[in-house]
């Protein structure tokens, strides 16, 4: 039947590829969008509470592969749970950069709210200190000396040009920027580590300089767009939630979408032939070269061309499709290869506290100019908090390697802080999204939750009520992540295939993870619409090859057809 017949059927809902079934449905495609899981967005899925819970269950007893691995978490769940809107993928906007153009662009932007993160702070011994983003910050830093104002100036003003043919980076390009810094700028040990890792977000301490200042630079130029911050933080869990943006674009011009029904059996229609394309069509050109079967579904669909996630494919098929070259950041792959994770919920803000003043010969140990201490079981001393202190909703804390005891000595931590404002947790809780890169698997036993530990304390002690000592966490998940890396047989040409896989996006720091999906969904949109285009003629709104926009025009009764979601 017809309404079971399509251009294009896509298996998953990650943000890959829900940008690519958005910019196909608004060529004028015929997409159907298809997903096991109950809910959008994949391994990018944004999930209630009693979502994750159930996600985390049902990941740790199942034996089939899954990049993410040794899951536990905390046998009480707290009340409120469908209230929450926790990621599986946290990250952050960059105000320039192909997200924010996407999402401008398309018109998903309208779907859902984003904010300034209000800021990146970064831990040492002392405490937290909030990294300078700006001229202005940095001349009223009382922390940064005059002198090292003046180099950090200098460093700041030549990233933020167009660097590549400067003399400064002249046979520079692959030293590790942790080093390259020091040697050309003469910045300071605990400066290169702030501007390596709080502002240019390094997972490691061998990451080139030229991809690392190429990070840099586009960081450095979004601050302004929309506010002091270079970063935006999505509604409703972020990530997740503009996944689903991007479905609710697609249905909106025609998409149909297709939830909780598990692949049944993919069947090629023409197997005799090894290249759909090497030859003329001796078929008219509405001839189908896949049919779909799902569980408890009455339709048999059909399609030219499949766009799938890499769980998707079945093995029959592994050597007819064309999966895209990887995409790298630089040599970030080299030295990290895993994640551990965690998230915590927590019921006391974060604060960024502002340094106590010299402490006076009589006072006792007990006793501040901010007023009453609290004395930790470790003998530190936590002052109470003063005028200046301020509690953090929405920021990155950057933990730099060797800053926690028992921590890691090569690898930076972060941790995203998501309060009510993002409209992800109840009125007074908190989320915090904790990342530990890893050079390599850690062998059994190790779990990410005794790897995480001491960052999980250190975090912990940081909230705004002393009294309240240690903090204890309403709920826990630990993890690890490895990515899926397996490389399918390919013919070597995206137009050679109409069964197409996306990059595997490699691991990434918070900035970087949404544009790079972004990279990968234009490139899987244009190979798709150069397989269609050979396949049959244009769309109705669809110009020729090398004229098709990733996004065609807004057309002005968009909001209009709002109504059909």
């Amino acid at each position: 039947m017809e309404e079971s017949q399509f251009d294009v059927i896509v298996f998953g809902t990650g943000l890959v590829n829900s940008i690519t079934a958005a910019a196909l449905s608004k060529c004028g495609y015929k997409v159907a969008h298809i997903d096991s899981n109950p809910y959008y967005g994949g391994d990018e899925a944004s999930l209630s509470l009693e979502e994750l819970v159930k996600w985390a269950d049902r990941t740790a007893s199942s034996n089939a592969p899954s990049r993410f691995q040794r899951l536990t978490r905390s046998v009480e769940v707290p009340s409120q749970s469908r209230q929450y809107s926790i990621c599986l993928q946290p990250g952050v906007i960059p105000s320039v950069g192909p997200l924010i153009s996407s999402l401008v662009s398309s018109g998903v932007a309208k779907y859902s709210g984003f904010r300034l993160l209000e800021a990146v702070i970064v831990y040492d011994s002392t405490g937290v200190k909030n990294v300078p983003g700006s001229k202005e910050d940095i001349f009223k830093s009382k922390e940064i000396s005059l002198l090292e104002k003046r180099r950090l100036m200098r460093f700041l003003t030549f990233a933020a040009t167009d660097f590549e043919d400067k003399k400064e980076l002249e046979g520079m390009e692959d030293m590790p920027f942790l080093e390259f810094l020091p040697k050309v700028f003469s910045l300071g040990k605990e400066i290169t580590s702030v501007i390596g890792y709080s502002l240019a977000f390094c997972m490691s301490s061998t990451e080139p300089t030229l991809p690392t200042l190429q990070r840099l630079r586009n960081y450095l130029r979004s601050g302004g767009r929309y506010g002091a911050s270079p970063f935006l933080i999505g509604d409703y869990g972020g990530i997740g939630d503009i996944a689903q943006g991007f479905c609710r674009a697609s249905a909106v011009c025609g998409g149909v979408y297709i939830l909780s029904r598990a692949v049944q059996k993919i069947s090629r229609l023409h197997p005799e032939s090894t290249d759909a394309l090497d030859t003329p069509p001796t078929e008219p050109p509405s001839t189908f070269n896949y049919t779909v079967d799902l569980d408890d579904f009455p339709d048999t669909l059909s399609c030219k061309l499949i766009i799938s996630s890499l769980t998707y494919v079945p093995p029959e098929l592994q050597s007819s499709i064309y999966q895209f070259p990887s995409v790298s950041p630089g040599a970030v792959q080299a030295a990290v290869n895993a994640l551990a994770r965690c998230i915590l919920i927590i019921d006391e803000p974060l604060v960024l506290r502002s340094p106590p003043p010299p402490q006076e010969p009589d006072q006792g140990p007990e006793s501040t100019e901010h007023g009453t201490s609290n004395v930790h079981q470790d003998g530190t001393q936590v002052p109470a908090p003063a005028a200046a202190d301020r509690a953090i909703d929405t920021a990155i804390v950057v933990f730099p390697p060797s800053s926690v005891d028992g921590g890691s000595e090569t690898h930076p931590v972060t941790v995203l802080i998501n309060g009510e404002s993002s409209l992800s947790t109840p009125k007074g809780k908190w989320l915090a999204y904790i990342t530990l890169p890893l050079g390599s698997i850690p062998e059994e036993p190790i779990t990410a939750e005794s790897l995480l530990r001491p960052y999980v304390d250190a975090l912990l002690r940081l909230a705004v009520n002393p009294s309240r000592v240690p903090l204890a966490p309403l709920f826990s998940l630990f993890y690890l992540e490895v990515p899926d890396e397996r490389v399918l047989p390919s013919e070597g040409d995206p137009q050679a295939s109409t069964y197409l896989v996306p990059a595997a996006l490699p691991i990434a720091s918070l900035p970087d993870f949404p544009d790079q999906a972004t990279t990968v969904a234009e490139a899987t949109f244009r190979a798709a619409v150069q397989i269609l285009q050979k396949l049959s003629p244009p769309r109705e709104n669809e110009g020729e090859e090398e004229s098709t926009p990733f996004w065609p025009p807004l057309p002005t009764d968009e909001d209009d057809e709002d109504s059909e979601w």
